[in-house]
């Protein structure tokens, strides 16, 4: 009896061509799923070391369509920016960038 037990555990185990295959798929994509993992940490890290763009001109702008020569006076009152022209008065948001009122004045 001990003879069977003992020649039992010698035998090895041998896959198949296919088994064999399917081991290569999936060592093959654990690399690349390990691969993609590291080039998405060198991805936040270069992001994350990048200098933020600085604004430019026609992104600052709100389109009001002045010109230097049309504003009269300016004045800041708790973040909302009031500007005078010789027809208007146009009151701006500072924060939301949002006009919330122009007027035109009598004349």
């Amino acid at each position: 009896m001990s003879d069977d037990k003992i020649q039992m555990s010698e035998e090895k185990y041998v896959p198949t061509p296919a088994q064999k295959k399917l081991l290569r798929l999936v060592y093959t994509m654990g690399l690349a799923l390990a691969l993609l993992f590291l080039l998405l940490i060198a991805g936040l890290v270069w992001k994350s070391q990048r200098p933020k763009p600085i604004a430019t001109a026609a992104d600052l702008s709100i389109g009001l369509g002045l010109k230097s020569s049309d504003i009269k006076s300016t004045e800041l009152n708790n973040g909302q920016l009031s500007i005078t022209t010789a027809n208007e008065l146009i009151v701006i948001d500072v924060s939301k960038r949002k006009v919330l009122l122009r007027e035109k004045l009598a004349q």
